[in-house]
This record gives structure tokens, C-alpha cells and sequence, in this order.
């Protein structure tokens, strides 16, 4: 439990940072050259900045509260209700990545196409950016599937064991509070 909700900030976090990072290697390359590639392509980067960022930082503010109610209610009469409402809810995020997977095929798809069928500077800046975002997504996808798979397994394993994780879960949410 321990390693997931550490894992998914740290996540956040990465997403944050890559963000402002081609949020401004984008900018650069629009200050440096005006051109209509650079200008779709900054445009498309910003705008998968804005929404990977606000999906961050809203993920961010409810896995700290969420990951506090599962701590509380370790070792407590609320501890089976609890883990089970959680395994719920990440079986309902496991079924999504592949619909996740779908959506950035189609994305490529789109992006490969527009490469393919036009030859405008502002079609393959949009193009660009659009296969920036799938490759991101598809970077995400994967590690957090994975994560999310441990974390699926390690709600079914024993109660005892994960009531004895409580402390560590403790902990790990103080330093959240910093």
C-alpha cells in the first residue's frame, strides 16, 4: 500500500516537471524560429501540459486524503470495508488503461496521417505535438498499470499483514503533510 500511493506521487511529480520542461523547450523553439511548425507544435505541447498538469495536481490532493482514510481505518473494524471499497475502486482503474491505449492509438494515427497527407509546417507542428502526447501517455500508462496491478494484488493478500503495514502507511502520510 506503501509502495503504490508513494509511487503515484512520485508520478505526479515527474508529470509536473516533464511538463514545465517541454512547456519551455517548445516556447524556445517558437521564440527561436516564428515559424507555423513551432507555433502548432508549442500550442499542442501547452495545451497536454495544461491538461496532464491539472490531472497531476488533482490526483495529487485526493490520493493524500485517500491514502489518510486507508491508514486510519487500518487495525480499526473499518479496515475490511475499507480495503475492499479500495481493491473496488482500482479494479475500475485497471479496466481503463486499455481503453487508454485505444485513444492514444487513434491519436497516433491521427498524428501519422496528418504527417503523411500534408505537407503545411503548422499540420506537422500539430502532428508533433500529438505524437509528444502519446508517447507520454503510453509512459505513464505503462508504469502506473503496473503499479496499479501490485497495489490490486497487495489489497487481496491477508489483512493481518497489511494491518501490520499501518505504521509504515502512518508515516509515509506525515511526510505527505510536509
Amino acid at each position: 500500500v506503501l509502495e503504490y500511493f508513494a509511487g503515484e506521487r512520485q508520478e505526479m511529480l515527474l508529470i509536473l516537471s516533464g511538463s514545465l520542461l517541454v512547456t519551455v523547450l517548445a516556447l524556445w523553439l517558437w521564440i527561436a524560429t516564428r515559424t507555423g511548425f513551432a507555433a502548432a507544435f508549442a500550442i499542442t505541447v501547452i495545451a497536454t501540459a495544461v491538461l496532464f498538469s491539472g490531472t497531476a495536481v488533482s490526483l495529487l490532493v485526493r490520493d493524500k486524503e485517500m491514502s489518510n482514510t486507508i491508514v486510519q481505518a487500518l487495525g480499526t473494524e473499518r479496515q475490511a470495508a475499507s480495503l475492499t471499497s479500495e481493491r473496488e475502486r482500482i479494479a475500475v482503474v485497471l479496466s481503463k488503461y486499455r481503453y487508454y491505449r485505444y485513444i492514444s492509438s487513434v491519436i497516433a494515427l491521427i498524428a501519422l496521417l496528418s504527417l503523411a497527407l500534408s505537407s503545411r509546417g503548422w499540420v506537422h507542428g500539430v502532428a508533433a505535438g500529438l505524437l509528444l502526447l502519446v508517447v507520454a501517455q503510453v509512459l505513464i500508462d505503462h508504469y502506473s498499470e503496473r503499479r496499479a496491478e501490485r497495489y490490486f494484488q497487495q489489497l487481496g493478500m491477508n489483512a493481518e499483514s497489511l494491518a501490520s503495514s499501518a505504521g509504515g502507511l502512518a508515516y509515509c502520510a506525515s511526510l505527505d503533510a510536509h
